[in-house]
């Protein structure tokens, strides 16, 4: 089995040795792996770092790149597709890319009998992508699933009470399945294994300007309705220049193509940031209207939504 470790470093210094030790424990999973590290613009010794475990190590890629974007999710794009550029052009015989966070969420060790058991479909589980779930579950922004059509920083005054409901939701969806994995339109988690071949045609993109038009009208509108059961009063957001999370726009525009996105119940990393405090979740009006609510794209409510 060949895979792809794609990390994506500025100023990682602190977490990389870790991340390095990470990666030579899997050598006991018999695989052929491949590590390809893009950095730009870093401030700390990360650059020295790597390009010293290039020289120790076969099979690693160091490349830096020119990132002057003012937008962190347009520069991190950069560098995530600058990995998908060289497995596509130079390492042609991958089976699996894996994109992991270097930094804390991804430092502690990782469990190389779940990352094994997934890589070799011991369940025989259908995912073209798959993360994992965590003791404290981050990376809302990076979510779409359910009732949920929308980036969770698009509801104006409302987005953090939004990520409350998103996690809460997710959280309760994973405890409670029934199979090893559920199925999603995106998620990332800090850590996700794709079928490289399936994923081929795919980039990432960072501004809401590029995912807006991949999410019908109705979907939104479908968003909306369910969010209002929670007493909120939802504005959207919808200026094209926001940032938006770059793994909505690839794997949302991979789910249109068929792709199944699915989060694993098992955990590949145990962490939670000292900063990271878990929120309490909104109630949802328990009303039997709400609970009935269906929506269609069908439907005779017209709602114009419009770029601010």
């Amino acid at each position: 089995m060949n895979l792809a470790l794609c990390f994506c470093v500025r100023d990682c210094e602190h977490y990389l040795e870790r991340i390095f030790k990470n990666i030579d424990s899997m050598k006991s999973l018999s695989m052929n792996i491949y590590c390809i590290f893009i950095y730009d613009n870093c401030k700390d010794n990360s650059a020295v770092l790597l390009k010293n475990y290039e020289k120790q190590h076969t099979n690693v890629i160091v490349k830096e790149i020119e990132n002057k974007s003012p937008h962190r999710t347009i520069r991190i794009s950069k560098a995530r597709n600058t990995c998908l550029g060289i497995i596509y052009n130079h390492l042609k015989m991958i089976q699996y890319h894996i994109m992991i966070d270097c930094d804390d969420v991804c430092c502690n060790p990782w469990d190389l009998n779940v990352l094994n058991n997934t890589l070799n479909n011991v369940d025989n589980d259908d995912w073209d992508s798959i993360s994992f779930n965590r003791d404290y579950y981050y990376d809302v922004w990076a979510l779409m699933f359910d009732n949920f059509n929308h980036h969770c920083w698009g509801y104006g005054m409302n987005s953090r009470k939004v990520v409350e409901i998103m996690r809460s939701e997710i959280i309760n969806k994973l405890k409670t399945s029934k199979t090893n994995s559920i199925q999603v339109i995106s998620a990332f988690n800090g850590f996700c294994i794709y079928k490289t071949d399936k994923f081929k045609e795919f980039r990432y993109e960072g501004l809401y300007y590029n995912l807006r038009p991949l999410i019908p009208e109705y979907e939104v509108l479908k968003t909306i309705q369910y969010l209002r059961t929670f007493d909120l009063t939802i504005k959207l957001d919808m200026n094209p220049k926001n940032e938006c999370c770059e793994h909505l726009f690839y794997n949302l525009s991979a789910h249109k193509k068929g792709c199944k996105n699915k989060i694993s119940k098992f955990q590949i990393v145990s962490v939670q940031s000292e900063q990271q405090q878990p929120l309490k979740p909104l109630q949802q009006k328990k009303t039997q209207k709400s609970q009935q609510f269906q929506f269609s794209h069908r439907s005779n409510t017209k709602v114009k939504l419009t770029f601010n």
